[in-house]
């Protein structure tokens, strides 16, 4: 599956991304992440998933914490305290 990212958060390393399903949502480190990179890999799962940064071609771990989230959730948990 493929999605692209939608948001980040640099202070808590959050991301989210896009996909055909909604947002997927998780932790990661994003130094190296900008927005609308294209990710690839299991983004409809809850843990930890091996992805692949298409547009730069680095493979990255993300603790993905919720998926299939709408925009306003999505949001929220990107930008929670």
């Amino acid at each position: 599956m493929n999605g692209r990212i939608a948001g980040i958060n640099e202070k808590s390393n959050r991301m989210i991304i896009l996909t055909d399903y909604g947002y997927t949502f998780g932790i990661c480190n994003v130094d190296y992440m900008q927005l609308d990179n294209v990710i690839a890999g299991e983004l409809r799962s809850n843990g930890t998933e091996l992805l692949t940064n298409i547009t730069s071609g680095d493979d990255f771990v993300l603790d993905i914490e919720a998926y299939d989230c709408s925009k306003e959730a999505a949001l929220s948990l990107l930008n929670a305290d």
